[in-house]
């Protein structure tokens, strides 16, 4: 057989090899990646945002709130990373660190700290003791020594720039809010900022209060926005993350009332809670769009009063709703609580009266279109369970 011949088949068979090799390889590096992005313990949960940056999500148990999902951020480039805030216990931390190193063969370059509390050192020292470094402002090193909790050991007064690969990282002091400490930390290719406890996620509460700057909040997420006009993600301490209108929605929660403006104090702060409870998962279902879940706060006797609709019975409101559902599949269509804007009274022997302005936004010829409207609902108790029984939606 001519000895060209065998030459070239010895070739191409070498080239065979390369190509499955290069396939297989592809294919690990392939399932790592979603590995990370899709993994689930008991004790730690990873969400891809967007390629190379993903939210980790620990658990911190509390007196006040119970068991509290606590959001940091990983930010992978060239094979490094850097890490946002430490998930709240030792075990979450050794999982994240295993992940990363072992699972998606990464360089761990640092953990940046976002302030003092637990939901963002709780579980620092195991970065330490795995030789990664640690930074923070010097407010958190300070308060951190105070309160006897693990110090991050480099600490920056104003800014601080990192590196993951050839990618800057910009950690930045704009000022008191959640804490006298916090910052925020800003990915310019990505485009991401992790606003840690400063931020709240939509129709969220203010929280705990107890180290903050209420009076100063809303100013300093104010010029973290302006200081980053081309942010596209947002990411809170807590729930769920989201675009720039998650600083405008903070903003506004902490917005200085003017002295003359009427304080509203509940009657009763547990009746708040319930029904602004219900008012936030009734109004979760309706944002993801889940005709069920969000018709199952509604009483079957139920009267909808609408100023230019008219007035509408269950059957009729599905209906409408599901048509609604429909006709913005995508639109982004959303409603938001007007941060401040909701009232609760008590009804004697029946339930209780909610009163609200809200805001529905939906995108419309590439703009987003929102409008503010006046709400009440009227709430009865019925057992253990709480049903609508009448909603007046007017101003529109």
């Amino acid at each position: 057989m001519n000895r060209y011949y065998l030459n070239g088949a010895a070739r191409c068979r070498s080239i065979l090899l390369l190509i499955l090799l290069s396939c297989i390889t592809a294919n690990t590096y392939s399932q790592s990646k979603k590995g990370i992005s899709d993994y689930r313990s008991g004790t730690l949960e990873i969400k891809m945002i967007r390629p190379g940056v993903y939210l980790h999500i620990s658990f911190l148990n509390t007196q006040q709130w119970g068991k509290v999902a606590c959001n940091g951020m990983v930010y992978i480039n060239q094979g490094e990373a850097i890490i946002f805030d430490s998930p709240t216990g030792d075990t979450a931390s050794r999982e994240l660190i295993s992940l990363l190193q072992k699972k998606m063969k990464v360089k761990i370059r640092g953990i940046v700290v976002n302030h003092f509390h637990d939901d963002c050192l709780g579980g620092l020292k195991i970065f330490h003791q795995a030789g990664i470094p640690s930074y923070s402002s010097v407010l958190t090193q300070e308060l951190a020594r105070k309160t006897g909790a693990t110090i991050p050991q480099h600490g920056f007064t104003e800014n601080l720039e990192l590196k993951a690969g050839n990618n800057t990282v910009i950690n930045r002091y704009f000022g008191e809010a959640h804490t006298r400490d916090n910052i925020v930390s800003y990915l310019p290719a990505e485009q991401v900022l992790f606003g840690g406890c400063m931020v709240k996620a939509l129709n969220a509460s203010t929280g705990y209060l107890g180290d903050a700057n209420v009076n100063e909040w809303s100013a300093t997420v104010s010029r973290v926005k302006s200081a980053y006009p081309d942010i596209k993600y947002v990411i809170p301490g807590h729930d769920d993350f989201g675009d720039v209108s998650l600083l405008d929605y903070t903003i506004e929660l902490f917005k200085p009332k003017p002295a003359s403006a009427k304080t509203y104090t509940p009657v009763s702060q547990e009746l708040f809670d319930t029904i602004a409870n219900l008012d936030s998962l009734m109004f979760d279902a309706f944002n993801r769009r889940d005709l069920n879940n969000a018709m199952q706060f509604f009483d079957e006797d139920l009267e909808f009063y609408h100023d230019k609709g008219g007035v509408d019975n269950y059957s009729v409101t599905r209906n409408k709703l599901q048509s609604l559902f429909t006709n913005n599949a995508g639109t982004g269509l959303r409603r938001v609580l007007v941060p401040g804007s909701l009232e609760v009274y008590p009804i004697a022997n029946y339930g209780a009266v909610q009163t609200n302005l809200h805001q529905f936004c939906h995108m419309e010829n590439g703009k987003n279109d929102c409008g503010t409207f006046k709400n009440i609902m009227i709430w009865q108790k019925k057992g253990n369970q709480w049903k609508v029984t009448r909603v007046i939606s007017y101003d529109h």
